[in-house]
């Protein structure tokens, strides 16, 4: 998902620094005793929280390869929003049952776009979302390689969003984790994902990848499916 900076428009850099919002992705590792019950409560959390003055967006998601893991993937206008999201009590129920129902306490990554574009268009639906692919990609960069993980991904994004099967391709830097970044990715099927895969800009990627990733990108993918 990314680019050099010269190649973004005038406009687009003022845009960005002049905005406020941010994304969060927040992982949850339940106990399977519990994931009913927190599933219930997750859901219940998203629902409302779309209602909230203050919210963009929020998803829940369940990882494909382990269903007892859930992750929320949240926009927020600013942070008095977000403030004002965790005193609704639908909120503090999942906070009060994680104490407990978790195997390991939540985890929650504070993002910033690297290749913003307009919220009216940050995600839109696709054709048929029994059949999109969805993924999360949490990246941790080498020591000095960050700059050439953000030229590669803004030339990738640039490219990557006009497929006809991209519904949304967003990467993120991680607040106070200068090596950590995180891709998400929606596609209307898994053959345009594999379709994407062929394209030249990923190709050259993935070539990167091995040179400037911690550890191999495939030990990085989440297939997670859309739960609300």
């Amino acid at each position: 998902m990314t680019h050099t900076r010269s190649s973004i428009p005038a406009s687009d850099i003022r845009e960005e620094a002049l905005r406020t919002e941010f994304a969060m992705l927040v992982t949850f590792h339940a106990k399977p005793e519990y994931r009913e019950v927190l599933e219930k409560l997750l859901r219940e959390d998203v629902v409302q929280a779309r209602k909230e003055e203050g919210n963009l967006s929020m998803h829940l998601y369940r990882a494909r390869e382990n269903p007892d893991t859930y992750f929320l993937f949240e926009r927020w206008k600013h942070q008095e929003a977000l403030d004002a999201h965790f005193e609704k009590p639908y909120t503090k129920a999942v906070l009060e049952l994680g104490e407990k129902a978790l195997t390991v306490p939540m985890d929650i990554l504070f993002l910033n776009d690297l290749a913003p574009i307009s919220p009216v268009h940050y995600r839109r639906a696709p054709r048929d979302s029994q059949e999109a692919t969805d993924l999360f990609v949490i990246f941790d960069v080498k020591e000095g390689e960050q700059e050439r993980f953000i030229r590669q991904f803004g030339y990738s994004a640039q490219n990557s969003r006009p497929e006809p099967g991209c519904v949304a391709f967003h990467i993120h830097a991680v607040k106070d984790a200068p090596k950590t970044f995180v891709l998400y990715e929606r596609w209307e099927s898994r053959t345009d994902l594999d379709i994407h895969f062929e394209q030249p800009y990923t190709t050259e990627l993935f070539a990167l990848f091995e040179e400037i990733l911690e550890k191999p990108v495939e030990e990085s993918l989440n297939f997670v499916t859309l739960v609300v």
